[in-house]
């Protein structure tokens, strides 16, 4: 088979399934425990389109709407809730450790003690 020749039979894959702006923001809503008035989902929705023009994955906008959702702020913040999921660093837990005296003293300090 000539890899330059597309397969016959139709056998391509199917197109992605583009996410929308409404879809994401029935997903919001969805997940509210009160609807939000109507005013806050169209501004959120206008948001969204916007975010989803410029490229920006569904994935880090649904990340984004959950942050707004947790925090309850404007919807104009939603584009730096995005970033803030896009670009968050993950934090290494802190393990505590408690104080233990050494196996070995001589190793540990030198004869010092």
């Amino acid at each position: 088979m000539d890899l330059g020749n597309t397969p016959s039979g139709g056998a391509s894959a199917p197109a992605p399934h583009a996410v929308s702006a409404n879809e994401l923001i029935a997903e919001y809503a969805a997940a509210c425990t009160h609807r939000p008035p109507k005013d806050v989902l169209g501004h959120l929705a206008r948001e969204v389109r916007k975010l989803l023009g410029e490229g920006i994955a569904p994935a880090h906008i649904r990340a984004g709407l959950e942050r707004h959702r947790a925090k309850g702020l404007h919807p104009s913040t939603l584009p730096s809730l995005v970033h803030e999921a896009m670009n968050a660093t993950p934090t290494v837990p802190v393990v505590h450790r408690s104080w233990t005296n050494p196996a070995d003293v001589e190793a540990a300090y030198g004869g010092d003690l």
